[in-house]
């Protein structure tokens, strides 16, 4: 009795022992440690929520076996703790999820791609171990007979192989020199080549007229914002857009390029220097600072045109050049040179001549 007893535990040991091997290991098992914690804890949560539902199950099927009606206390603990997990899956696990979705897919992308090199590497031995067996069995086939050779190389699926070689990129120290441009030796100087560059476009003539229209009007802008809009703008303190003496107003282009100054200067600690005279001229500051402002800008330079055009030039003599107006007018009012006398009427005869011959 006690022989067989200890050849049973002996056995056992041993088959316990084989066994051992085959069992997964504990790192495969337990969570790793820069892992996402998320994910086990998901894994958790369902599995305790499948356990209560089979408990559940099984409750209501011994409570229809025993023909109970009544749902008794272990009943109510279990539809609780099912509401319990359902409620931390669908409002903290799924929501936490959508958050964490770009990590746990670059994660598990970063897994697969591991896994799969694994086994794109064995493969890879594999067939260069393969491959050099092969090579070692025709260097020894090649010294019997060259024609016999030739038909096992084609008889052989893997003379047509890729190379393996190829697929791996060389380290930087087996990198062979002839990869970089080599150049001639000839002595001769050939020029490097230049990508072709297209040449700008020119301007439709559609858009050249666009171009060449006369600027919008700040003060017109200003009206229809001011007079003809029903929202509601911010109004500038009364007195503060007064300039130039009180004979015009600040535009809002220049209030708004006053306040950008000035919030430049808070910002930066500094202050910048004034318009100089020139910039001001180059602006119209001095043109725009007459009566009216910007809006009798027009105006004056019409009065100046009809001035220019209606002056009379330095030399008005006999031989000289007078102004536009003199110059417009068919006959002055004092040359009445050759028309005196009988030439008025042999005029008046010969235009009454030709008005007859016309009807």
């Amino acid at each position: 009795m006690d022989t067989s007893l200890a050849s049973i535990l002996s056995g056992l040991t041993n088959s316990l022992e084989s066994a051992i091997p085959a069992l997964p290991t504990s790192d495969s098992i337990l969570p790793p440690a820069n892992g996402i914690t998320l994910l086990d804890a998901k894994n958790e949560l369902f599995l305790s929520y499948l356990q209560t539902l089979a408990l559940r199950n099984l409750a209501v099927i011994r409570n229809a076996k025993d023909g109970k009606t009544n749902a008794g206390d272990l009943d109510d603990q279990l539809v609780r703790d099912l509401v319990k997990h359902r409620v931390y899956l669908e409002k903290g696990v799924r929501p936490l999820e959508d958050r964490l979705k770009y990590q746990i897919d670059k994660v598990v992308r970063a897994a697969e791609d591991e896994a799969r090199g694994v086994v794109q590497k064995a493969a890879v031995a594999k067939q260069s171990a393969a491959a050099a067996s092969a090579a070692s069995d025709d260097e020894e086939n090649s010294d019997d007979d060259e024609g016999s050779d030739s038909e096992a190389d084609s008889d052989d699926g893997l003379a047509f192989r890729p190379n393996p070689a190829a697929l791996t990129r060389p380290s930087e120290a087996t990198e062979p020199t002839s990869s970089k441009r080599e150049e001639p030796s000839d002595g001769i100087y050939r020029p490097p080549r230049i990508n072709a560059t297209t040449m700008p476009t020119p301007l439709s003539p559609r858009r050249e007229k666009g171009d060449r229209k006369p600027m919008r009007s700040n003060t017109i802008d200003e009206y229809v914002a001011d007079e003809l809009s029903g929202a509601p703008t911010a109004q500038p303190s009364i007195g503060s857009t007064i300039t130039a003496g009180g004979r015009r107003d600040k535009s809002a282009r220049e209030r708004r390029e006053e306040a950008e100054r000035t919030a430049y200067e808070e910002a930066n600690l500094v202050r910048l220097p004034k318009e100089s005279k020139k910039e001001r001229a180059k602006k119209g500051g001095n043109k725009r600072g007459g009566f009216g402002g910007e809006e009798w800008d027009l105006l004056g330079q019409g009065i100046g045109r009809i001035d220019r055009l209606t002056k009379k030039g330095e030399r008005t003599g006999a031989g000289g050049v007078g102004g536009a107006l003199e110059r417009s007018r068919k006959r002055k009012v004092d040359d009445d040179g050759g028309r005196g006398g009988v030439d008025i009427g042999r005029d008046f005869e010969r235009r009454k001549k030709r008005a007859m011959r016309r009807n």
